[in-house]
């Protein structure tokens, strides 16, 4: 009951965090820690607005939320969320995350709403414009955390907070361009406290990192190979961009990989279900962009695949960290092509390596996944195009029915019978190239050279001799079960997984990580692409010209 009274219904702490996910994830760690109070926690985000808006009419204490929803809520006048006199905390988790170029203009929005505090000398606060005017007993000291895992901070930073406390929110212009501006708008004094816990080298202690080279147009390969030879353990794949993330989501569902997509244009709900069937999965798979890097803390992910490299160095900081947390171990892989090799070797000199593993491959596997992925290719290009004028043709329909226009049929009766016979033939192809695929994925993925009368007639691969030596060690019970024992089922060797990070240890060797070389290797690479492409140029322009004589020559 003494907490009720303390608290009221008044809004005291105001938690933005830069994702949907990460919201939901903090506030589910405040609801277990306040279970035995009566402090209310409401999460904020896009997808639900009725169902927040009743949560806000209950006044909660705590809120935490997005920018870009809560900004929407503020300007709505929702009477809770513009009393932020009343507020004791101010929290921006992932702060670095927040002040990226365009984006979370909404935050900037949100802090000018703060009422201005006070100086430690001062015996009372400024009014606030955008706030309801309350006395100066009803005002709260309020405190302001700024949290993140990359935070770079200016020797000067001090010396900045003090400076700009003497100056007014309005006489401050620009975007929040930097830690130190953020902080300054957000009513950090001078005197706050500063905790570093990072360790010295940024990554996790127990995290082992490793890359793949390959060709640009191979990555898909590779990456069905690690999700099928070593798909053991939960598993985040990034990718930079939407497009690769759908591209490779929809190969691999072909090639039969269960996975679960997460990318911001997708619906609330259907983010909320990506992320609970990847927890519940052991062996799951999330194809994600950035917006899973950051925060995000889910149990027992062991590998972490960087299909497109990031932009910065702090965004694969954070992507890298969500395997590796809590004293646990983890791998991460980047799969590099050769114009990569310059910025991912930049990428290696921030963080003070000089060398890293290069993951192990058994190169025997990859004609029959790239016979696969041959055929998967082909059903997909099929597939996205049937799509795509399906899309265009609903579309059309749906609006000439919303002007009240009747399409007319403007191809003739020999187009009509040519198209039929084309959408016969490709769905003929289609079904044939399904068949193909379905028995080529009905037997296991197993080596080139993997011999079924000879177990070792072209010699054993390293997974087989891992397998070979697990075998040996397992036990096969006391004489109490022999009778059990003679109706096991028969083991297949060569399918089980073995994960990457163990595949690593066991094979990985190191590889300089040499700046200079790469970036001038980088630039020869360029530099050739430059000169094959001029060159070609002036063939088909002096291919041109000789046409033109030959015509003139001819009239």
């Amino acid at each position: 009951m003494w907490k009720k009274e303390l608290l009221g219904s008044t809004l005291r702490a105001l938690i933005i965090t830069p994702t949907r996910e990460l919201a939901l994830q903090v506030t589910d760690h405040l609801k277990v820690a306040s279970s035995l109070t009566n402090i209310r926690v409401v999460p904020i985000v896009g997808g639900f607005r009725q169902k927040q808006e009743r949560l806000l009419k209950a006044r909660p204490e705590i809120i935490v939320g997005t920018p870009g929803r809560l900004w929407e809520l503020m300007q709505g006048g929702d009477p809770h969320l513009v009393e932020l006199h009343s507020l004791s905390f101010f929290i921006l988790d992932e702060a670095d995350r927040m002040i990226e170029s365009g984006h979370f203009q909404e935050l900037q929005s949100i802090i000018d709403m703060l009422p201005m505090t006070a100086a430690p000398d001062e015996g009372q606060l400024e009014n606030s414009q955008s706030c309801v005017t309350v006395s100066n007993i009803q005002r709260k000291k309020r405190q302001t955390f700024v949290f993140s895992a990359t935070i770079a901070l200016s020797s000067d930073f001090r010396k900045k907070l003090k400076g700009g406390s003497r100056k007014s929110k309005q006489s401050l212009s620009g975007e929040l361009s930097s830690i130190e501006k953020l902080s300054e708008r957000a009513g950090m004094r001078a005197d706050a406290a500063i905790f570093d816990l990072t360790n010295a080298a940024v990554m996790a202690d127990k995290l082992e990192e490793s890359f793949i080279e390959c060709r640009e147009e191979d990555k898909d390969a590779y990456l069905y190979y690690l999700l099928s030879v070593h798909g053991q353990g939960r598993t985040i794949v990034f990718c930079t961009s939407i497009a690769a993330l759908r591209h490779i989501s929809s190969l691999l569902r072909l090639l039969g990989i269960n996975l679960w997509p997460l990318h911001s244009q997708m619906q609330q709900r259907a983010r909320l279900k990506a992320m609970d069937r990847f927890r519940e999965s052991d062996n799951g798979i999330l194809i994600a962009t950035d917006i899973a890097a950051r925060g995000l803390d889910i149990p027992g992910v062991r590998t972490v695949v960087h299909y497109q490299l990031p932009h910065s160095a702090d965004a694969y900081v954070h992507r890298s960290g969500r395997t590796a947390r809590a004293s646990t171990d983890g791998c991460s892989i980047a799969l590099i092509n050769p114009n990569d090799k310059p910025k991912f070797s930049s990428l290696c000199k921030s963080f003070q390596k000089e060398s890293l593993r290069r993951f192990p491959l058994d190169n025997s596997y990859m004609p029959e996944v790239m016979k696969r992925l041959s055929v998967a290719r082909q059903i997909d290009k099929i597939t996205h195009k049937d799509s795509k004028e399906k899309v265009n043709k609903t579309w059309l329909e749906r609006n000439a029915k919303s002007v009240e226009l009747v399409l007319d049929e403007d191809d003739s009766e020999e187009e009509r019978v040519n198209s039929h016979k084309q959408r016969k033939a490709t769905s003929s192809r289609l079904i044939k190239l399904q068949t193909e695929l379905k028995s080529l994925l009905s037997r296991p993925l197993q080596p080139k050279s993997f011999s079924h009368r000879f177990l070792a007639g072209s010699g054993v691969s390293p997974l087989l001799q891992h397998q070979f030596q697990e075998l040996s060690a397992k036990k096969l019970g006391d004489n109490s079960n022999v009778g059990e024992n003679r109706k096991r089922k028969l083991v297949v060797i060569g399918q089980d997984c073995i994960e990457p990070l163990q595949a690593l240890r066991s094979g990985g060797h190191e590889v300089s990580m040499n700046v200079k070389e790469t970036s001038v290797s980088g630039r020869n690479i360029i530099e050739n692409a430059k000169r094959k492409k001029r060159e070609a140029k002036n063939r088909a322009h002096d291919q041109k010209r000789k046409d033109k004589k030959r015509l003139k020559s001819g009239e």
